[in-house]
C-alpha cells in the first residue's frame, strides 16, 4: 500500500502569532463594546416607549372606564334581548337554526 506523507505544517514564526492574537483580542474587545452601545440604545428605546404608552394608556383608561361601565349598564341589557328576538326568529324560521347553532345560540 501507498503510505502517505503526512506533512505538518511549519513552526510559525512566534512574533506573527502574537500579531494575530492582538489582533483577534482587539475585534473581540471592539466586538464587546459595540454591543453594550447596541444594547443600551435599544434600552433606552424600549424605556421611551414604555413611557409614552404608559402616558397614552392613563389617557384614555378614564373613557375606558367609563364606556365598560355603560356597556355593563345598558348595552348588555340590549345584547341579551338582540340575542333572544334572534333565537325566537330561529325558532320561526328553521333555516337560521344552523347559524345558531354554529355560535352556540341554540
Amino acid at each position: 500500500m501507498d503510505n502517505p506523507e503526512i506533512k505538518t505544517p511549519s513552526p510559525a514564526d512566534p512574533g506573527q502569532l502574537q500579531a494575530q492574537f492582538e489582533d483577534l483580542h482587539h475585534l473581540v474587545v471592539s466586538l464587546l463594546i459595540l454591543v453594550v452601545v447596541v444594547s443600551g440604545t435599544l434600552s433606552v428605546f424600549l424605556l421611551r416607549q414604555w413611557r409614552t404608552t404608559s402616558k397614552d394608556l392613563a389617557a384614555i383608561r378614564p373613557g375606558a372606564t367609563q364606556f365598560i361601565s355603560d356597556y355593563h349598564k345598558v348595552g348588555q341589557q340590549r345584547m341579551d334581548a338582540f340575542l333572544e328576538k334572534l333565537k325566537d326568529y330561529g325558532r320561526t324560521h328553521p333555516d337560521f337554526v344552523p347559524i345558531l347553532t354554529r355560535y352556540g345560540l341554540s
